[in-house]
C-alpha cells in the first residue's frame, strides 16, 4: 500500500494542481485595472468590463463601461416595455412600467451622450454630467414604486443590475483628467 505522501503526489494530483496555477495565472487582472476599479463600488463588476481590453486606462476603461451599461440599459428598458405591455397588470402598474421605460429610455440616452462627449469633446465635467443624468434615470424608476413593497418592484433584479452598471461608469468617468 503507497504511503500517503506518495497518494498526495499522485499524476492526476500533480495535473490538477498545474491546471490550477495556470487558469490563476491567465485570469489574474491588469495591474492598472485593479488599481482603477478600487474606484468602483463594484469592483469585480469593473474588473470583468476591464478583462478584455488590451490597453487599459481611464479613458479606456470609461469608454468600455460606457458601451457595455448602454447594452445592459437597452434590455432593461426593453424588460420594462415587455412588462408594461402584459394584460394582467393594472392600470397603475402599468403606468408606472411605462414611467421606468421611459426613464430607461432617458438612461440610454444619457449613456450615448457621455460617449460622444467623451469621444468628442473630451471634457471630463461634460462625460460626467451625461453620466449623472443616467444615474438620475435608475433612480426615477425606483421611485415609481416607492410606495409598493419591496418583494413587488417587478424590476427589481433589473434596476439594481442597471444601477450597478451606471455607478460603476460613473466611478471610472471621475478618474478622467480635467481636460485631456
Amino acid at each position: 500500500m503507497p504511503s500517503s505522501s506518495q497518494r498526495f503526489l499522485s499524476l492526476p494530483f500533480i495535473l490538477l494542481l498545474l491546471l490550477a496555477s495556470t487558469a490563476t495565472a491567465s485570469s489574474s487582472p491588469n495591474p492598472t485595472a485593479s488599481i482603477l476599479c478600487r474606484h468602483s463600488d463594484t469592483p469585480l463588476l469593473c474588473l470583468r468590463i476591464a478583462a478584455p481590453l488590451r490597453i487599459v486606462n481611464p479613458l479606456t476603461i470609461t469608454e468600455a463601461a460606457i458601451k457595455i451599461t448602454t447594452k445592459v440599459a437597452v434590455r432593461a428598458k426593453a424588460e420594462a416595455t415587455f412588462l408594461s405591455l402584459l394584460p394582467r397588470q393594472t392600470p397603475l402598474q402599468k403606468a408606472r412600467l411605462e414611467t421606468c421605460a421611459e426613464s430607461y429610455g432617458d438612461v440610454v440616452d444619457g449613456l450615448r451622450d457621455s460617449a460622444i462627449s467623451l469621444a468628442m469633446s473630451r471634457m471630463k465635467a461634460e462625460v460626467m454630467n451625461y453620466l449623472s443624468a443616467a444615474s438620475f434615470g435608475v433612480t426615477v424608476c425606483e421611485d415609481a414604486f416607492k410606495d409598493v413593497p419591496r418583494g413587488k418592484f417587478p424590476l427589481g433584479r433589473v434596476n439594481k443590475t442597471l444601477r450597478n452598471y451606471v455607478s460603476n461608469a460613473l466611478a471610472m468617468g471621475d478618474q478622467l483628467s480635467l481636460h485631456w
